[in-house]
């Protein structure tokens, strides 16, 4: 009898570890366990032991699902949404932060402009100031963001393993 719950229980503990989903970290490290949730900056894994730990998305190679994601998901598709929403906003933000340098410069110009019309010397110096500043955000290059680049790609992968994206 009692050999027959030890058969049984090893049985269960193989199958719940061959059920187990795999992380896979940008190190080589590799965490046994269960993706429980993500937000726009960190993917949250239950381990194995039951201990939830947060990981951040730049950190994430891939995440390798023991059954398909479509068949079982892992976790809701608004909570990805979510993340994914606000990962591409903080991309889009970073990527086009030269913009504003573009039209600051161009507001001093119309300022010195305006300035210079009612009468004052210092319309002209804002006048170069806005010029120089809207021409220095022009000739820059756009500005790289690796981080934010690693995040969107990790969601991304998240939601074509469970369907979300085509």
């Amino acid at each position: 009898m009692t050999r027959r719950w030890l058969v049984w229980g090893l049985v269960l503990l193989v199958g719940a570890t061959a059920c187990a989903d795999t992380l896979h970290l940008k190190s080589g490290q590799k965490v046994g366990g269960e993706l429980c949730g993500v937000t726009a900056d960190s993917v949250a894994w239950c381990a194995t032991g039951g201990l939830q730990v947060r990981f951040p998305l730049g950190d994430v190679a891939r995440v390798e699902f023991s059954v398909d994601p479509l068949v079982s998901p892992r976790l809701a598709e608004g909570e990805w949404r979510a993340a994914m929403r606000s990962a591409q906003r903080e991309l889009t933000s970073c990527r086009s932060a030269r913009y504003g340098l573009i039209l600051g410069g161009l507001t001093f110009v119309g300022g010195g402009y305006w300035l210079g019309i009612q009468g004052y010397e210092a319309g002209n110096v804002i006048i170069a100031l806005g010029a120089v500043a809207a021409g220095l955000g022009v000739i820059a290059p756009s500005p790289r963001c690796p981080l934010l680049e690693e995040r969107v790609k990790a969601l991304t992968r998240i939601g074509l393993d469970h369907g979300w994206l085509y």
